[in-house]
């Protein structure tokens, strides 16, 4: 009996606290998350993917490509925090295909999370919160979310965001960045190298602000679309082939070739297109 009730509360001490999970096989770990809760994910190698939960709890299912590696996941006794972290065993060097972890995690709606990789994907649909991630080389890409915040910094990782509506913020030195659908009251994308592509209307009576050094901006906008839109490349191009309503007062000399600007409909959002030697083109859907 003794021998019984020692198995069970050490089973109860493991699921209630902290979970380390060696390497070899996929494994779910269930940790409880109070409201307005903050998860925090490190996973260099691998994948992570978000999706919605149905409980008040964080579902992590990992599953692992070697046994040089262990994921700890813990969560603090008043669920205001969950951590999971992915690193080597003590005297291991796994290679980057041995320090490989997948990561399909189930959250509820209304938690804040933050995902650190280095060439991991991070993936996450469907699912409204307070994201921030940093991804090297790991494509990133959020679908679905609404009223959310969502904050992206990459290296050289491409950056895919549809159907997102909140406020949005995007670093990125030269990776690409996508946008579809992406409304809000603030939406924030600067690049270095990359490409900027945005398919939308710029909905929501936001301020829209897209630049980029040497890489290009491409906007497709529909007939619909209510902007207030400047673009202006110092030593780059601009073209436009959508219908703009000329302004009778400018904040700038537009210069042919290198800068325009105009209303559409009753122009409610405002809408900055800037780069530095790259072109600017905005064009009807």
């Amino acid at each position: 009996m003794k021998k019984l009730d020692a198995a069970v509360l050490a089973g109860l001490i493991l699921v209630g606290s902290a979970l380390s999970l060696a390497a070899g096989a996929a494994r779910q770990i269930k940790l409880a998350i109070a409201p307005g809760g903050s998860v925090n994910v490190v996973n260099n190698c691998g994948s992570v993917t978000l999706h919605p939960g149905n409980q008040r709890q964080v579902v992590v299912n990992a599953a692992t490509h070697s046994d040089k590696v262990e994921v700890d996941a813990n969560s603090t006794p008043d669920g205001k925090r969950v951590d999971v972290r992915t690193h080597a065993l003590p005297q291991q060097k796994p290679s980057s295909s041995e320090s490989s972890v997948d990561y399909d995690i189930a959250i509820p709606s209304g938690v804040s999370v933050t995902i650190t990789t280095a060439t991991a994907p991070i993936t996450i649909e469907s699912v409204g919160g307070d994201f921030s991630l940093s991804s090297g080389t790991g494509p990133v890409t959020v679908k679905n979310a609404a009223n959310a915040r969502v904050e992206v910094r990459g290296v050289a990782a491409p950056v895919v965001l549809s159907n997102v509506t909140g406020q949005v913020e995007v670093t990125s030195s030269n990776g690409s960045v996508q946008l579809t659908n992406v409304s809000g009251s603030r939406v924030r994308v600067a690049a270095t190298s990359g490409n900027i592509t945005y398919h939308g209307d710029f909905s929501g009576g936001g301020s829209y602000v897209l630049s980029t050094h040497t890489g290009a901006i491409e906007v497709t906008l529909p007939p619909s679309a209510s902007v207030d839109l400047t673009a202006r490349s110092l030593k780059g191009s601009v073209e436009n082939d959508f219908p703009l309503q000329a302004k009778s007062h400018m904040t700038f000399d537009p210069a042919a070739g290198r800068s325009f600007a105009g209303t559409s409909n009753s122009g409610s959002s405002s809408v900055e297109l800037e780069s530095f030697s790259g072109r600017i083109r905005v064009k009807k859907q």
